[in-house]
C-alpha cells in the first residue's frame, strides 16, 4: 500500500512539475509544444499504426472481394443448373430416377429369385430318368393305337454337361397307312416332356416305311 502510495504520489509531483513548467511559459511556446506533441503523435501514428491500418484493411478488401467472387460464381452455377426457375430440379430429377433404378433393380432381383425357383421345379420335372423311361414305353402302345407296325426302336441316354439341351435321343423305323404314320407322329410330339422331331425319312412303296430321330430336351439346373 506504501508502495503504491509512493508512485501515485511520484505521478502526481511529475504532473505538477509538468503544469508548472507550463505556467511559467509564454502562449506561443505552449503552442508550439502542443503542435510538437501533436506532431510526434501523428508522426508515430503515420509511421506505425496507419501502414499496420492500411495492411489490415487491403486484408479485408482481398477477403471481401474473393467472398464476392465466389457469391457469384455460385449465382452462375445455381442460375445455369435451374429449370424452371428451380435451382434444385437437376437434383430432385437425378434422385427420382435413382429411385426408380432402384426400384427396377428389386424388380429383376425378384424376377430372377422367380425364374430360379421355377427353374429348379422345371429340373425337378424335366430331368427324371423314370418319365424318360415310361415315355419310351409308350411309344410302342401309341404306335399299335394308331395301327403302326414298329420294326425297332433305338434309344440313347446322354450325359447332360450343360443346364439345358438334348437328355435322351430315339431313333424309330415303323411303317403303315400315311395318315395313321401323320397320327402316331403327333400323338409323339404332344408328350408331356419337350420332345423334338429333327429328321423324318418316309419310303415307299406301300406301306410307307418311316424312319423318325427324336430328341427329348431336359433341365439340369
Amino acid at each position: 500500500f506504501l508502495y503504491i502510495y509512493h508512485k501515485s504520489d511520484k505521478k502526481m509531483s511529475v504532473l505538477k512539475q509538468l503544469d508548472s513548467y507550463l505556467e511559467s511559459r509564454k502562449s506561443s511556446e505552449k503552442v508550439l509544444l502542443y503542435l510538437t506533441i501533436f506532431a510526434l503523435i501523428f508522426f508515430l501514428s503515420y509511421r506505425y499504426l496507419f501502414p499496420l491500418g492500411e495492411k489490415i484493411l487491403k486484408e479485408a478488401k482481398t477477403e471481401r472481394d474473393r467472398l464476392l467472387q465466389k457469391i457469384e460464381i455460385d449465382r452462375a452455377y445455381l442460375k445455369s443448373i435451374a429449370v424452371h426457375g428451380d435451382p434444385q430440379y437437376s437434383i430432385k430429377l437425378a434422385s427420382k430416377r435413382l429411385e426408380n433404378l432402384t426400384k427396377k433393380l428389386q424388380e429383376i432381383i425378384q424376377a430372377e429369385h422367380y425364374l430360379d425357383m421355377k427353374l429348379k421345379e422345371l429340373s425337378y420335372l424335366l430331368y427324371n430318368k423314370k418319365k424318360w423311361a415310361h415315355f419310351l414305353d409308350s411309344l410302342a402302345d401309341k404306335a399299335q393305337n394308331h395301327h403302326v407296325e414298329i420294326h425297332y426302336i433305338l434309344n440313347n441316354f446322354l450325359d447332360v454337361t450343360k443346364n439345358l439341351g438334348h437328355v435322351l435321343e430315339i431313333e424309330i423305323k415303323c411303317s403303315g397307312e400315311f395318315q395313321n404314320i401323320l397320327s402316331y407322329i403327333n400323338s409323339i410330339e404332344q408328350s408331356d416332356l419337350i420332345v423334338d422331331i429333327y429328321d423324318l425319312q418316309i419310303k415307299t412303296p406301300h406301306p410307307l416305311t418311316t424312319t423318325l430321330k427324336v430328341s427329348v430336351w431336359g433341365i439340369n439346373y
